[in-house]
């Protein structure tokens, strides 16, 4: 196939090696989805605490759930103690707390490390120290949003601001009361592609 010029209202597009090399794939991720705000779940989904959710973003497995105090916390599903994957559900309900299914390390809804098998015999492993790993989370318009940078950038120029240059005015979206929609019917299926 010969290259030809396009016109000016046509964008080109990619190589198709941009679509299937790994390499490539890898840094999208490290590089997009892992630095940026991004909606995870309805906040609805979280309705009391221990209610939780498990999403991929990036390469990382995120644990989502709802506090004590009715806050959202995220964390990475990671045990502090083996790496072991704390969740393995999608979506599921605890009563106090989150226990690793390889070695029983308990973390409390906050992702405070509460119980371990001979923890009593370590005193060096600090309970807030050693707890789960957080991420960045907000609650806003219904909806749960994450970013997994170390330093996120800011919702509210990122997120909110977009919305703004989009639609000219936050109160263009908020107007819709979309916090107080409920979904009325999920549908999952894989896509051959």
């Amino acid at each position: 196939m010969t290259s030809t010029s396009l016109p000016d209202s046509l964008i080109a597009t990619l190589p198709g090696s941009s679509y299937t090399d790994p390499a490539i794939f890898a840094q999208e991720q490290e590089r997009i989805f892992e630095t940026m705000w991004f909606c995870v779940a309805r906040a609805s989904e979280l309705a009391k605490p221990g209610a939780f959710r498990t999403v991929d973003v990036g390469r990382e497995s995120i644990l989502v759930t709802r506090a004590r105090d009715n806050s959202i916390r995220a964390y990475f599903n990671v045990c502090r103690h083996r790496g072991a994957k704390l969740c393995t559900e999608e979506t599921g309900e605890v009563k106090r707390a989150f226990q690793c299914p390889y070695h029983a390390w308990t973390y409390d809804l906050n992702g405070k490390l509460v119980a371990a098998p001979n923890l009593t015999k370590m005193p060096d492993v600090g309970r807030t120290e050693y707890g789960l790993v957080s991420v960045a989370v907000r609650e806003w318009l219904g909806y749960v949003w994450v970013c997994l940078a170390e330093n996120p950038p800011s919702f509210e120029e990122d997120v909110i601001g977009e919305v703004v240059s989009r639609l000219g005015d936050v109160e263009s979206i908020e107007r819709y009361d979309i916090d107080n929609l409920s979904v009325g019917r999920r549908i999952t299926y894989d896509v051959k592609s």
